[in-house]
């Protein structure tokens, strides 16, 4: 019987590109991760999402959270990370809020009147 069958395969992901069982933190300089449904749940961490990325984190790589939710600045999406036990600071987030305050940035005149409808995360961005 395979050690899959018998329910005893070893669940660590290896993926690195070249085939080799080496830890992605020695392939790879950064990770963008998204955030609902990859790290978390709503409330709770995805399993081994905690311990995985703490051994990113220490193997060197750099971790970004990336996230389309609008609503929420990227202080609150870090403090929201770091209450799962996965520490971060806002620095590491990107939120769709910024990514739209930088494309209005770059095609729209300065000084052009802007009206924004949203949340904080809008506003803050």
């Amino acid at each position: 019987m395979s050690q899959a069958a018998s329910g005893t395969a070893d669940r660590r992901v290896r993926t690195c590109p070249d085939g080799s069982e080496r830890a992605l933190s020695e392939v790879y300089d950064t990770a963008l991760l998204d955030l609902d449904g990859v790290v978390y749940a709503g409330g709770h961490a995805i399993a081994h999402a905690v311990e995985s990325l703490g051994a990113a984190r220490d193997g060197g790589m750099h971790l970004a959270y990336v996230t389309n939710n609008a609503l929420r600045t990227p202080d609150a999406v870090a403090e929201h990370l770091t209450e799962l036990g996965i520490a971060t600071d806002g620095s590491d987030v990107i939120t769709s809020a910024q990514a739209a305050a930088r494309l209005v940035s770059e095609h729209v005149p300065q000084g052009a009147r802007v009206l924004v409808i949203g949340g904080e995360g809008l506003r803050v961005a």
